[in-house]
C-alpha cells in the first residue's frame, strides 16, 4: 500500500522492486510539473504529453539500473530535458529555432534582455550555466527557463524555498563575476540584468 511509504526514495525502492503502485505515486506526483516544463518548449500538447511518458516509460523499464544520488525531481527534469533535445532533433527547423535562443528570461526581464544582449553575450551565459554545479544549475534553468516560482522548484526537487533562494543568489553572483572579469562589451549594462529579483 501507499500509505507505508513516507517519501520518494522509499517509493523508489519499491519501484524498483516492480511495485507498480508506488511507480504510480510518483508519477502522479512529477507528473503535472514535467509537462508544464515540457509544453513551454514544445507548444504542443500531445508532444509534451508523449516525451514526459517517456521519461517515465525509461525509468520504469530501467528502474532496477537506475542509481539516483539527487533528488527525483531533479532526476526526472534532467532527464526531460534530455527527451526534449531528442524529440526537438527529429524536427530541424525547430531544433535551429531553439539553438538560435539558448536564454529565456522572464517576461518582464525581456525588454532590458532585448535592449543590452547581444547573441554572444546569450552564448557566453549559456557557458557560464554549464558550467555551475549541477544543483545549481538545475534550479537557475529551473527558474530563469522554465519560469517556474520559487515555491514550485523547492517541491519540484524536494529543498526548502530558502535553499532555492541561495542557490539563485549563488547562480546571479556568478554570473555578474564572470561577466565583471571577462570585459565584455555588454557586461556594465547587462549586468543589471542579473539583479535578484526574488
Amino acid at each position: 500500500m501507499i500509505s507505508e511509504y513516507q517519501n520518494d526514495g522509499q517509493l523508489l525502492a519499491a519501484s524498483k522492486e516492480g511495485d507498480e503502485m508506488a511507480f504510480r505515486h510518483l508519477f502522479d506526483k512529477y507528473w503535472d510539473d514535467l509537462f508544464r516544463i515540457a509544453y513551454r518548449r514544445l507548444r504542443s500538447t500531445e508532444d509534451a504529453k508523449d516525451v514526459v511518458q517517456d521519461v517515465f516509460l525509461s525509468l520504469w523499464n530501467n528502474r532496477e539500473a537506475v542509481w539516483i544520488n539527487e533528488s527525483i525531481g531533479g532526476y526526472l527534469y534532467t532527464a526531460l530535458r534530455n527527451k526534449i533535445f531528442n524529440f526537438l532533433e527529429k524536427d530541424n527547423n525547430r531544433l535551429i529555432k531553439l539553438m538560435k535562443m539558448p536564454f529565456h528570461p522572464s517576461e518582464q526581464e525581456q525588454n532590458l534582455f532585448d535592449n543590452y544582449c547581444s547573441k554572444e553575450l546569450r552564448q557566453f551565459i549559456a557557458l557560464q550555466v554549464s558550467s555551475m554545479p549541477e544543483k545549481m544549475r538545475q534550479i537557475y534553468l529551473l527558474s530563469r527557463e522554465e519560469h517556474m516560482t520559487n515555491a514550485e522548484i523547492a517541491t519540484l526537487l524536494g529543498l526548502s524555498h530558502q535553499t532555492i533562494k541561495n542557490q539563485l543568489h549563488n547562480a546571479l553572483s556568478r554570473l555578474r563575476k564572470s561577466l565583471a572579469d571577462s570585459n565584455f562589451h555588454y557586461s556594465t549594462l547587462c549586468l543589471l540584468f542579473f539583479s535578484d529579483i526574488f
